[in-house]
């Protein structure tokens, strides 16, 4: 993990910031990882950003692309024949479907919010924005569920870096290892349910 830390320090030394908000508009990464690499002194030193200077950086870089995901997965799903939808975002479509089923308005959003709230792997914005896109709801009320689940993930993630602010380097490489981990699963458990169709329809 040493050439990950490497990596920063050599190239965002001076621009620490820019490196946050980078890292924050990544899928899964999210504030998840920013949060812990912005206050990191292993990697920055005297550079490193304060508590609240990391979570407003990882905050707004995060729901950087919320809307244009929305807008692009309803344009998608409006134009195509459900290819698209049906392979590559089938895991999202199940999610969006019971997030419709709720009774209520405010149930929906609530849940979203929710949703995004959580810090672990595979949820976060761009889940929420996949979800919000593949559903039928208003999407602007969308937005502002997320911008909530994200600004209570990002306010947790900053809590608890501030708490353990002497464990900040092993926080980060924790969540590294956590999220690579559980896209591996994910991947594999994926590929499984693939083979197992195609034993059932063969």
């Amino acid at each position: 993990m040493d050439f990950i830390l490497d990596f920063f320090a050599n190239n965002f030394y001076n621009c620490v910031w820019l490196a946050v908000i980078l890292v924050a508009f990544c899928p899964t990464l999210e504030s998840k990882i920013a949060i812990p690499l912005a206050m990191n002194t292993a990697i920055w030193g005297t550079h490193a950003l304060s508590p609240f200077t990391a979570f407003i950086l990882s905050f707004l870089g995060s729901l950087l692309p919320c809307y244009a995901i929305m807008l692009i997965i309803r344009k998608i799903k409006s134009k195509t024949s459900g290819f698209i939808i049906d392979k590559i975002l089938k895991k999202y479509i199940s999610k969006s479907q019971n997030l419709e089923n709720h009774k209520s308005d405010f149930s929906k959003y609530f849940t979203l919010a929710a949703f995004v709230s959580v810090p672990l792997p595979l949820t976060g914005v761009w889940s929420g924005s996949l979800i919000a896109g593949l559903a039928n709801l208003n999407i602007n009320y969308c937005f502002i569920a997320i911008t909530i689940g994200s600004l209570i993930s990002a306010a947790a993630i900053t809590l608890l870096c501030t708490i353990f602010e002497n464990s900040i380097a092993y926080i980060f490489m924790i969540s590294l290892v956590i999220i690579i981990a559980f896209m591996f699963v994910d991947l594999f458990i994926s590929l499984i349910k693939s083979k197992a169709k195609k034993k059932q329809n063969s």
